[in-house]
């Protein structure tokens, strides 16, 4: 089967091509600016490249974050529409559980690894996996939001990702032929609620 895997989490962004396992091209998609125009660009620089159509593709794979979710959304709505006309399987996993399984595969004697990303408002969010079957990572507990100075001191025997070191789309690609269930189609978001402050009308009444 071929599949296109999809990250883009971050600014740094990134698809890849995979055929039965093993990753046949990646390419870097800087998502900053006109994610939508990017992604499509991409993805038709990908294919030509390796020789390939969406005609030939099986299914498509997307990481789903946490992140950016203008990001997250226009690469999963992107599979999605790609994949409708016939009907092709959309998979996801998380961002996080992708930089997960590349940190285990580099570094056999780590058995925790904790995946963060800046939640802004002086907070980061965090998530904490083990190893799991194969090549996969295995989420403990939920997702948290901690102030940012708890960096590397929450879970301290487990091993943080270092900062800036991002997911890539062809570990999403790995982890999709490592079998599994597809998580939800929607974006993780894990960033602080905004509090708008009260307003009140001329008298002094709370408006709704």
């Amino acid at each position: 089967m071929k599949v296109l895997a999809l990250e883009f989490s971050t600014e740094a962004a990134s698809l890849a091509l995979l055929e039965d396992g093993a990753v046949a091209a990646s390419l870097p998609v800087d998502a900053g600016q006109r994610r939508s125009q990017g992604l499509f660009d991409a993805a038709e620089a990908i294919l030509k490249g390796a020789g390939w159509t969406f005609a030939d593709l099986g299914a498509f794979a997307a990481g789903r974050g946490p992140g950016s979710y203008t990001g997250l959304r226009v690469s999963m709505t992107a599979a999605r529409g790609w994949a409708l006309p016939e009907g092709k399987p959309v998979w996801s996993v998380s961002s996080g559980a992708a930089l997960a399984a590349e940190i285990f595969a580099e570094k056999p004697e780590v058995a925790q690894v904790v995946v963060a990303g800046d939640a802004r408002r002086g907070t980061i969010w965090a998530g904490l996996f083990e190893r799991g079957e194969g090549i996969g990572a295995k989420p403990v507990g939920d997702w948290m939001l901690l102030p940012a100075e708890a960096r590397d001191a929450e879970w301290p025997a487990a091993h943080w990702v270092e900062a800036g070191r991002v997911p890539k789309a062809e570990w999403v690609g790995r982890l999709f032929f490592a079998g599994g269930a597809s998580e939800e189609l929607q974006p993780i978001y894990l960033h602080p609620a905004v509090v708008a402050a009260p307003r009140f009308d001329a008298e002094g009444k709370p408006l709704a």
